[in-house]
């Protein structure tokens, strides 16, 4: 990746990849390169075990594998967890993982209420940056499970084009929201998309910064408290509209947004960019969603629903 210098002293890599809207995915020999802790003999044992659990697809692409394994910070045990849940919750929630075509209906209205960008420019740390917010702030036009799939939709698309990477970012912008939005949330799908970032997510999340925060999020916190571990809330950080600034230590001004003082393009620009680049992507997504669980051979003695802890999933 190139480096990039924002007047600062501060070095940042950029993605190329991102950055011209790449739809060439890593190779597994790549992504070989770039860990040497991953040795092919790793993702064989894996290979092993999943042939052991028939539900789940056994064909998975080996680079869907190295990059489990490294979002699990190479603990094997950890690994099947984080494979059997991503699985099982692709195939039980649909309304995150499938039809992921920004052509349709739902997802063009999405697409004019929120806004979305995969920060080509990583933080000093190589972190990837993932940017949203709203774009219109009517309540009754928000639908969060859509949300989420652009969400999703961002993360696969950095992982499939740049693979492993040292972490992920969430950047979020709090304006505009209001209490109506919170109506237009339900329990099942905040417990499994917080099972989903907790616990599936197959990259390393290392925080979420909340720009503008406003007096409701206390009203926020206390609904979604319940669905989040302690890690998750260590992670998580906010800031007023008066200290905005104070975000230039996660993220420099030199892979910021120019609308937060920043030297990045513009919101509007990033949004732009964002959905040229998912159009291109549809065929990656449509390819990706045949690897699901098939529950009429999951094994009966880990037969688990979603509403269930998955933290007591048997693996073997």
């Amino acid at each position: 990746m190139p480096l990039i210098n924002d007047g600062s002293g501060i070095v940042l890599k950029e993605s190329i990849k991102i950055k011209e809207k790449s739809t060439t995915p890593i190779t597994a020999d790549e992504e070989y390169a770039k860990n040497p802790e991953i040795s092919k003999e790793n993702i064989e044992d894996l290979r092993k075990w999943i042939v052991t659990q028939p539900h789940l697809p056994q064909n998975i692409p080996e680079e869907m594998l190295i990059l489990f394994y490294h979002s699990c910070f190479f603990d094997m045990e950890q690994t099947k967890i984080c494979i059997e849940i991503y699985y099982t919750l692709k195939t039980e929630t649909p309304e995150f993982f499938e039809n992921r075509d920004i052509s349709r209906p739902e997802l063009v209205n999405a697409l004019n209420v929120l806004d979305y960008g995969c920060l080509p420019i990583r933080n000093p740390n190589d972190y990837q940056i993932i940017y949203h917010k709203l774009r219109i702030f009517e309540a009754n036009k928000y639908v969060f499970n859509d949300g989420v799939k652009l969400l999703i939709m961002a993360m696969d698309a950095c992982f499939k084009v740049d693979g492993t990477c040292p972490g992920y970012i969430f950047l979020f912008d709090m304006r505009g929201v209001r209490l109506g939005h919170l109506t237009r949330l339900s329990i099942s799908s905040l417990r499994k998309f917080f099972t989903f970032i907790q616990e599936g997510l197959p990259v390393r999340l290392k925080g979420i910064h909340v720009l503008n925060t406003q007096s409701i999020v206390d009203k926020i916190m206390m609904l979604v408290k319940p669905f989040m571990k302690k890690e998750l809330l260590s992670m998580v950080h906010f800031y007023t509209e008066r200290d905005v600034d104070k975000i230039y230590g996660a993220v420099p001004k030199g892979c910021l947004l120019e609308d937060y003082g920043g030297m990045a393009q513009s919101i509007d620009k990033t949004h732009a960019h964002f959905m040229e680049w998912m159009k291109l992507m549809k065929p990656l997504f449509e390819n990706d969603y045949q690897y699901k669980c098939d529950e009429s051979k999951r094994p009966k003695k880990s037969k688990k629903s979603i509403s269930t802890s998955f933290k007591s999933l048997e693996i073997d």
